[in-house]
């Protein structure tokens, strides 16, 4: 290569890598990373259910727990919260659209939430006595000649919600039995 067409070639490469370099300087910035989309499943103290949330999310989105899909609700913020009445913690938020970020995000599993503070023991019974009495209502329509039915063990309930339970029960039993 000649020295002349060698110094042309040089200053070529060296000038078009300056305007490359000014172009660049002068592109705008781009934008930020967007923050990362997270899911947490938090089983509640009795065990009986969780509580999964959501945040970063664009919509729509889908909640998998590996047997079935179901849409999310998610606020404006990308913000979700749902509770599930079974014990299964694996959960994955599912994009709907291909286009979507954070196509797939595998909720992770949280501490379980504390248990509600205690009621005093004579709002615990009015409690028990309304949702007994809903039930013993409910028993009387459907067979009179049995008994009221009998407060769900399986719970972990005061002995005031349990005295006003089955009170209630009776009641709602006896009444609606009454005017059968």
């Amino acid at each position: 290569m000649h020295r002349r067409n060698r110094r042309t070639l040089i200053c070529a490469v060296l000038t078009s890598c300056v305007a490359l370099g000014g172009v660049a300087a002068l592109a705008p910035p781009t934008a930020a990373a967007a923050p990362a989309a997270s899911c947490t499943v938090t089983p509640a103290p009795n065990g009986m259910s969780v509580i999964i949330t959501g945040e970063g999310f664009t919509p729509p989105r889908n909640l998998n727990d590996g047997e079935s899909t179901e849409p999310l609700n998610i606020d404006a913020d990308g913000n979700f919260r749902v509770q599930r009445f079974q014990k299964n913690v694996d959960y994955t938020v599912l994009a709907v659209n291909e286009d979507q970020q954070f196509v797939f995000v595998n909720c992770k599993v949280g501490p379980a939430g504390t248990p509600p503070a205690p009621q005093s023991p004579k709002k615990d019974f009015e409690q028990g006595y309304a949702a007994g009495f809903s039930a013993g209502r409910q028993a009387g329509k459907t067979d009179c000649a049995g008994k009221p039915p009998e407060p769900d063990q399986s719970q972990t309930r005061s002995d005031a919600y349990v005295k006003g339970w089955t009170a209630g029960a009776d009641n709602g039993f006896k009444i609606t039995c009454a005017n059968r």
